[in-house]
């Protein structure tokens, strides 16, 4: 991108009851990224209070509304913050801080959507979860006439012209689809870039 126009980065991490990991998190992000927004989905632990101390924006539903209404919120949060890029990751642990700038580099380059792909770390991702990713994937493609390796990670990033271009609805888990579907019915441009993955034993999405 031009220097003359340093873009606008905000990472954001939807979040529900991860004191343990967010603080850290949010520490790590910082050193990529503008601001970091943290939506708090009605946790019940300290989740926001971590959040706050290591300085992010912190937003809190009343009560816990789902995957999709926090996406949702930091969506409507960053287009009001005229944001040039946003990165959206996990608050578990399971995605590394460290590889947004892989993800903001795919923007930069031109794409609109850009998925950070598990399929290079397919031996640690249980064979469980793998089944489910491999079924909602192939779904998604169907969907959306792409040709996606993983339609389903949470680690995104999305230019400006995503960010305002959007219009979803989901409040669950399946706006991961409903982005990909939208973004290709749009005509955005989406790519995928490899990620690492890591589960945690207390991570809040170890539950199948």
């Amino acid at each position: 991108m031009n220097e003359r126009h340093r873009p606008k980065i905000v990472a954001a991490m939807p979040a529900y009851n991860e004191g343990r990991y967010i603080g850290s998190l949010v520490l790590q992000a910082k050193q990529y990224v503008d601001e970091v927004i943290v939506v708090d989905d009605g946790s019940t632990d300290q989740t926001s209070i971590v959040a706050e101390l290591a300085g992010a924006t912190v937003i809190r539903h009343e009560g816990n509304q789902g995957y999709g209404s926090s996406i949702r919120s930091i969506l409507a949060e960053v287009s009001k913050r005229n944001a040039d890029i946003l990165v959206i990751l996990d608050a578990d642990s399971q995605h590394d801080p460290g590889e947004i700038p892989n993800l903001i580099e795919g923007i930069s380059r031109g794409s609109d959507v850009v998925i950070g792909s598990r399929e290079m770390q397919k031996n640690v991702i249980a064979p469980y979860r793998r089944a489910g990713q491999r079924v909602l994937s192939r779904l998604t493609r169907i969907a959306s006439r792409t040709n996606l390796s993983d339609t389903e990670s949470g680690f995104r990033a999305y230019s400006k012209k995503a960010i305002a271009t959007m219009d979803l609805k989901e409040e669950g888990m399946a706006i991961s689809s409903e982005i990909v579907s939208e973004a290709a019915n749009k005509g955005l441009r989406i790519t995928e870039v490899p990620i690492s993955v890591r589960y945690a034993k207390d991570s809040s999405t170890l539950n199948p």
